[in-house]
């Protein structure tokens, strides 16, 4: 695909001001690697938010897909040092990310292999399609679960 293409940013992007002081609108387009950037940024946040632990009555089912929901789940007490904690772990991040990122088709993500048996840093790779006009386009993220806070940091591989 064209490097050079134009892409139109998603909502928040063209919400966001990145010059509150001009008084003059510009018109935002995106490049591709604009979008990734923009893609990442979203994910990393997406990935860092928590939710609740609340339990609601079945016929408020809609809320499953709402705001009250966006985010991982606590996964502190996940064993991520078995191979079934970290195969969880991918599951859960997969179903989030299909759930609240609908730039996103045919997600998928796996366990990087440790090299070193030491390091303690959990290290995942997304590979997902994203929607583009006129084709998608495959992106790859690494991301990286911080062992003390849990916090997920994703660059673009």
């Amino acid at each position: 695909m064209s490097v050079s293409k134009q892409l139109l940013p998603s909502i928040l992007d063209r919400l966001l001001d990145d010059d509150p002081e001009s008084t003059r609108e510009v018109s935002r387009v995106f490049h591709w690697r604009e979008m990734r950037q923009s893609v990442r940024r979203d994910l990393e946040n997406l990935l860092n938010a928590r939710i609740s632990w609340l339990v609601w009555p079945d016929w408020w089912s809609e809320l499953d897909h709402s705001l009250l929901t966006y985010g991982l789940p606590d996964f502190s007490a996940m064993p991520l040092s078995s191979v079934d904690g970290r195969d969880e772990l991918c599951r859960v991040i997969e179903e989030t990310i299909r759930k609240f990122e609908p730039r996103f088709t045919d997600v998928a993500v796996s366990v990087i292999s440790e090299e070193q048996p030491l390091d303690r840093i959990l290290r995942l790779r997304i590979h997902a399609l994203l929607r583009a006009d006129p084709e998608p386009e495959e992106v790859f993220f690494d991301s990286e679960v911080e062992p003390v806070c849990l916090g997920i940091r994703v660059r673009e591989s």
